[in-house]
């Protein structure tokens, strides 16, 4: 999704998705805690890479728009586990509704605690493109070939089942990704067409600087805003 297309979509109806929820205005980071699974991008050269978007929207005098998240926190989540904020249909089905956030994490980083990979713990992922959308910006990842993805979202199936989350909707069908900022404001018209020219040169160009990443191993991770998951331990 381009940014003029999505303000003509909005009409100027909503606000930016995750605007309130998990970041303000001013692009301070919101509590939105909970437990999931990840890998954080460790590669210097790979993380220099996903961090130049940013400096070319800086540059631009463009980056205003986004909350940009530190490149320390740069991952790709493999699997979610609880966000306390979203319950009904997403919460692990052995679970309470009503039960407080961090016991559920507790529950299911138990679930998971000696869980058995039974696989090669690094997976290697095709960056495709950068993507835009009301929520913000992120790179979608595939698998490098149709038997990696196919590896990844068997673990996925894995871990899904093992917490109580093989029935959440969207499982089947999610997305890779590596969420680089959130949406804060809408730009104006003009912005908005300078801002997807300059944003289809950064994926240019991150594209030909990251054709592959190596992901991995598997981080269980706590976190009380989108800015840092903290690994509990590793999965292998």
């Amino acid at each position: 999704m381009r940014l003029t297309d999505a303000l003509a979509a909005r009409q100027g109806e909503a606000a930016p998705t995750y605007l309130g929820l998990r970041f303000d205005a001013r692009g301070d980071a919101l509590p939105d805690p909970g437990s999931t699974i990840v890998a954080h991008v460790r590669e210097p050269a790979a993380n220099a890479a996903l961090a130049t978007v940013r400096a070319t929207m800086e540059a631009a005098g463009l980056a205003r728009f986004w909350a940009w998240l530190p490149p320390s926190s740069f991952h790709m989540t493999m699997f979610d586990m609880v966000l306390h904020g979203r319950r009904g249909a997403a919460w692990p089905r052995h679970l309470p509704q009503d039960l407080p956030g961090r016991e559920a994490d507790a529950a299911v980083v138990e679930a998971v605690r000696g869980f058995a990979l039974d696989t090669d713990p690094v997976f290697r992922m095709t960056p495709r493109s950068l993507t835009l959308s009301p929520s913000g910006m992120g790179v979608t990842l595939t698998g490098e070939t149709p038997a990696e993805d196919a590896r990844l979202r068997a673990l996925r199936d894995r871990l899904a089942a093992a917490t109580g989350l093989a029935e959440r909707p969207g499982h089947a069908d999610y997305r890779f990704h590596i969420t680089l900022a959130y949406l804060i404001d809408w730009p104006a018209p003009e912005d908005a067409r300078e801002a997807d020219a300059m944003l289809s040169e950064a994926e240019s160009a991150l594209l030909a600087a990251l054709p592959t990443l190596r992901l991995g191993p598997p981080e269980v991770c706590l976190f009380d805003d989108m800015t840092e998951f903290r690994p509990l331990f590793t999965l292998s």
